[in-house]
């Protein structure tokens, strides 16, 4: 039987072989580098999912972070076999069921208007099949865990309903939007060599690397196939180590790695909702003026005398009928109504005194170019709450209990399999 292993793995080896020399691409001396449970791992596929790694994630391979990624490289290698494999035991034909999802994550992922994915790729001289291959592992996994451990997830909608009422009930706290990366160490990566990996993925950022690319190679988390967004969440419920980060933090920006049970955690700010959910400048406001003309050569003393009418004359108006009345009066020839208007349309001193003024009561005389005035709120429509719909929640959800389950899984696997590496 062992001799007959070394026979396949003979076979495939020359089979490769004939298919780069075919296709046209390079091919150095190829070797097997590890096995696992005995299915091999060449040199070739590890170079190549190494070249992947910086295609996609824009970190440039250097002589000080060359043996580091290309290590990480194999060690992903690894867990993609071993999941495929444990996901082929629990649904045998998965691996064709999950192929042209994959394949559409390739074009969607890489694709360029009429240019296909696997076109982009050749051109970087990257291998098409080892990005399919990821992307196979990832859907094939995913199908895994749903199935494997469905009563987890059973009880979803029941925490959506929950926190659809917390959302309702925490509207107007501040929210802010964003993506994760998570980094946990490894066999092959130690907690000071992870987060040496944070530090160097969030240089990478600043400087114009994809966060979301990044996110879907290395993350731990559940939201790394969405690029590591996690989407709006209200800031007093992070915990204090990011909500420190992200003080004054501004869209688009990335933490510092931060260390939570474990794991090191880059955080991007996407957004902020400083009013949550119910957001003030939204609000629709009615208005009724009443102004008093005043030459453009008044002198000091004239206006205040005339701000002094206007106070007396509107001291007991307590409706907008009444102040539209008394803009008649007065004869400035201005509209004594602006109805439905957007406060985020307003100037910021406009926006200051709808705030102040409480409806049916009139403000204290204000100097306009037209004369003194004074201004009421007649009516106030503030914005619909805009609670996220359920799916978008159940997102969320699910990405947080896959990235538990699958973490742990994989734990499992990386302890029970057979990995053999060798030298070259």
């Amino acid at each position: 039987m062992k001799k007959m292993n070394q026979l396949a793995k003979l076979l495939l080896i020359q089979s490769i072989a004939a298919i780069f020399l075919w296709s046209g691409l390079a091919v150095a001396q190829i070797s097997i580098v590890a096995t696992v449970n005995e299915h091999p791992i060449t040199n070739y596929d590890v170079e190549q999912r190494a070249k992947f790694l910086e295609f996609a994630t824009n970190i440039r391979i250097n002589d000080q972070n060359r043996d580091r990624v290309y290590e990480d490289a194999l060690q992903l290698l690894i867990d993609d076999k071993l999941r495929l494999e444990e996901a082929k035991d629990m649904i045998p034909d998965v691996e064709s069921s999950v192929l042209p999802e994959a394949r559409n994550f390739m074009n969607q992922n890489f694709g360029n208007g009429d240019r296909s994915g696997t076109i982009i790729l050749r051109e970087a001289g990257i291998d098409p099949m080892t990005v399919q291959q990821k992307y196979t592992s990832d859907l094939a996994w995913s199908s895994y865990i749903s199935g494997r451990f469905q009563e987890k997830f059973s009880n979803i909608e029941t925490m959506i309903d929950e926190e659809l009422a917390r959302m309702r009930l925490s509207a107007s706290k501040p929210q802010i939007q964003l993506g994760e990366i998570v980094l946990a160490p490894g066999q092959s990566r130690d907690l000071t060599q992870t987060e040496a990996l944070a530090r160097e993925i969030a240089a990478a950022v600043r400087k114009g690397a994809s966060f979301a690319e990044i996110a879907r190679q290395y993350s731990a988390s559940g939201s790394a196939s969405r690029g590591g967004n996690i989407g709006w969440v209200m800031v007093e419920k992070l915990p204090k180590a990011f909500r420190d980060e992200l003080a004054g933090m501004k869209s688009g920006e990335v933490t510092d790695p931060v260390l939570l049970d474990g794991a090191f955690y880059l955080l991007r700010h996407t957004g902020e909702r400083r009013n949550g959910l119910v957001d003030s400048s939204q609000s629709r406001v009615w208005l009724a003026r009443a102004i008093l003309p005043v030459s453009a050569d008044a002198t000091d003393a004239d206006r205040l005398e005339a701000a002094a009418r206007v106070s007396r004359d509107t001291s007991d108006i307590t409706d907008c009928d009444a102040m539209e009345t008394l803009n008649t009066e007065y004869g400035s020839g201005a509209f004594a109504r602006l109805d439905e208007m957007l406060v985020a349309d307003m100037g910021p001193q406009m926006q200051q005194l709808i705030a102040s003024l409480d409806s049916g009561k009139p403000s204290e005389p204000l100097v306009f170019s037209e004369g003194i005035a004074s201004m009421m709120i007649c009516k106030i429509m503030e914005p619909e709450l805009q609670l996220p719909d359920r799916e978008e929640i159940r997102q969320i959800f699910f990405d947080r209990v896959f990235g538990s389950l699958s973490e742990r899984q994989a734990l499992k696997l990386r302890r029970t399999a057979v990995i053999e590496r060798r030298d070259g």
